[in-house]
Formats: structure tokens, C-alpha cells, sequence
């Protein structure tokens, strides 16, 4: 009898192996088992179609060898080697990778500990989600919702740049007929030329293609050009924008031209609900983890049952909006590791809470 249900128990154990053999060499996302030492003992069809390196280019390498691993990732492999032999479990954390032929991937990273029967470490494997096509994807709807927005904002900033000309101008005019200096036209002139000169370098700084390079910025400067750059909307809508913010700097790991990007979408979202006049009010707050980042406006406000459905592509409350421009400001505050939130009450307004750590 006990013979009997050893050799069951023996036929179940060889099934899953047997399983776990087929999982791996079946999968299609690339697949790799590692022993205790660190060494590739195994590679999948996946792998070798993904990233280019045949098995006999990888089997016996240490995890820091490994040629898909850039240099300056090589602390990623020990990560997830420590905490998988631990018998954690790394789920969905966000990389890049290295082909044969120089291409770089981006790449969703599971690692996990293979246990023997006695729920000892035996190994571990790392599974390897490409998710370039989806990346770039988003890449090209942010690009292509900031020449949305700098399509739109054409017309006013026209109109806010012919109300200087206009100006320098006449003081030209009232100089030539006059004969004589007179310092204060001077200085007039100068000040329509400066307030020229920056509203068309915020509009080139948005609309020119950028790099995607993190790098520590001044939030309230940055709400600041923001406010400057549309504050001629709000002054045509009747709505009067005013701050709120911390006193000292707070410096944020960022984007800087896709945070602009959002802090445009938020405020033109807040003139377009207030479409008969009102207040906004832009709210800078700290504590020790975050910063949170506050639009409150007195706007026609967002029903409930239709808040849950704010950032479906396509999905909009404005008559000729696409959808798209939550749904990216959104997509951008998340790739920063931050959070938006949206509270609203109908004919009263509504309040954007965005949070970015420190």
C-alpha cells in the first residue's frame, strides 16, 4: 500500500516537473533559471527570439554577465536574484534591456525562487515582459496631445502677443513725432518685449521634441510659467487665478516639459468649466514623503457617475474634447510615481489633487 501511493505520489512530482518544463519552454514571454550560484542554467525559445543570444551565449554566465543587462543596470540583477532567493517575489517592476544588435527593450521584470520539496532555494527564474510596442505607443499619444494643446493655444497667445506689439508701436510712433528720449517709454517698451519674449519661449519649450530626461526642478517656478502663459484665457473667460503656495523650494525629480504639458491640461480644463467668469486657485503642499499640487476651480463641476469613467480614451465632458488629455496628464503623473485625484460637485466645482514624492 505504501509502495502504491509512493510511486503516486512519485508519477505527480515527474507530472510537475514535467509541467513546469513545458510552462517554461512554451512561454512566450523570455524566460530565465538561474542556480544558487547565480549561474543561467536555462533559457527558453522566447529568449532566444526576444533578445538574440543563443544558449551556448548564456548558459554558465553569472547574472552580472549577462549580456542583455546595460552596465548601469547591474545592480537590478542582484536585486532580483537577493530578494527571489529570500523567497520574495519581485512582480512587475519596470526596466530595460539589451538585444544582440544594440536594440533597447522595455521590459516588465518578475522574478520568484524555485523551492524544492522541502520549500529549500533550489534557484530562481525571471520571467521578461517586452512591453516596447505599448511604451512607444504612449510615447506618440503624449507627443501628439502636446501639439494638441499647442494648436489650441495658438490663437490666444496670438492675441496676447499683438496687445505688446501694439503698444511698442506707439511709443515708437510718439518718439519719432516728438523729437526727444523719454525714459519711460523706453522702459515700457523694454517690459512688452520681455513679457513677449517669454510667452513665446514657454510655447517653443512645450512644442519642440525633447528628450525624456528626469532632473530636479522647481515646481512652483514651473506653475508659475504655466499661470503666466494662460493667464490672457483666463483674463478673456473673466477668471482670476491666484496662489497658494509654500513658502521654501520644492525641488521634484521630473519631466520638465510633460509636467508643463499637465499643468496646461488642468488649468485650460478649470477656464473651460468656469466658461462665465470665477476663481482658481492653485495650491502648492508639502510633508515629509510628497507634493501635492492643488487646482481648485468654481466651475459647472463633474457628476458622479461620471467621474469613474474621467481618462477612458475618447471619453470627454467637453463638446469637442477627444478624451485624451486626462487620460495623458494622467499616464505622465504615474510614470513621475505620482497619483491624481478628482473631486467633484456639481454647479460648485471641481478640486485635482496631484501628488509627486520628493
Amino acid at each position: 500500500m505504501k509502495q502504491k501511493k509512493h510511486s503516486k505520489l512519485k508519477g505527480q512530482l515527474q507530472a510537475t516537473k514535467h509541467q513546469l518544463r513545458s510552462f517554461i519552454k512554451e512561454n512566450s514571454d523570455p524566460i530565465v533559471i538561474y542556480d544558487l550560484q547565480d549561474r543561467v542554467i536555462s533559457i527558453n525559445d522566447a529568449f532566444v527570439s526576444t533578445f538574440g543570444f543563443t544558449s551556448n551565449e548564456v548558459i554558465g554566465l553569472n547574472v552580472t554577465e549577462l549580456p542583455i543587462i546595460p552596465v548601469e543596470r547591474i545592480f537590478e540583477a542582484n536585486l532580483s536574484k537577493s530578494y527571489a532567493i529570500l523567497g520574495e517575489k519581485i512582480k512587475g517592476y519596470e526596466t530595460i534591456r539589451k538585444t544582440k544588435d544594440g536594440r533597447t527593450l522595455f521590459i516588465i521584470l518578475s522574478s520568484f525562487p524555485l523551492l524544492n520539496e522541502d520549500s529549500s532555494p533550489n534557484g530562481w527564474a525571471v520571467i521578461y515582459k517586452d512591453i516596447t510596442e505599448k511604451k512607444e505607443a504612449q510615447e506618440l499619444l503624449i507627443k501628439s496631445e502636446k501639439l494638441s494643446i499647442a494648436g489650441e493655444l495658438a490663437a490666444g497667445i496670438a492675441h496676447e502677443i499683438r496687445n505688446p506689439i501694439t503698444t511698442i508701436k506707439g511709443f515708437l510712433q510718439l518718439l519719432q513725432a516728438s523729437g526727444y528720449e523719454k525714459q519711460t517709454y523706453y522702459d515700457i517698451m523694454k517690459s512688452e518685449i520681455e513679457r513677449i519674449e517669454l510667452i513665446l519661449s514657454e510655447l517653443l519649450m512645450l512644442a519642440k521634441p525633447q528628450a525624456v530626461h528626469f532632473a530636479p526642478k522647481d515646481i512652483k517656478a514651473l506653475v508659475k510659467d504655466m499661470i503666466t502663459l494662460l493667464n490672457p484665457q483666463a483674463i478673456m473667460n473673466n477668471v482670476q487665478i491666484s496662489t497658494d503656495f509654500v513658502h521654501e523650494d520644492v525641488s521634484v525629480m521630473c519631466e520638465e516639459n510633460q509636467l508643463k504639458q499637465v499643468f496646461i491640461n488642468f488649468i485650460k480644463n478649470a477656464l473651460e468649466a468656469m466658461p462665465n467668469g470665477g476663481n482658481l486657485i492653485i495650491k502648492l503642499l508639502t510633508n515629509d514623503k510628497e507634493l501635492l499640487i492643488r487646482f481648485i476651480d468654481e466651475g459647472c463641476g463633474i457628476p458622479n457617475h461620471l467621474l469613474s469613467k474621467l481618462g477612458q480614451p475618447f471619453y470627454t465632458t467637453k463638446e469637442k474634447g477627444t478624451g485624451l488629455g486626462f487620460m495623458v496628464s494622467k499616464r505622465i503623473i504615474e510614470n513621475h510615481q505620482g497619483t491624481v485625484e478628482i473631486t467633484s460637485e456639481v454647479n460648485k466645482g471641481t478640486v485635482i489633487d496631484v501628488k509627486l514624492p520628493l
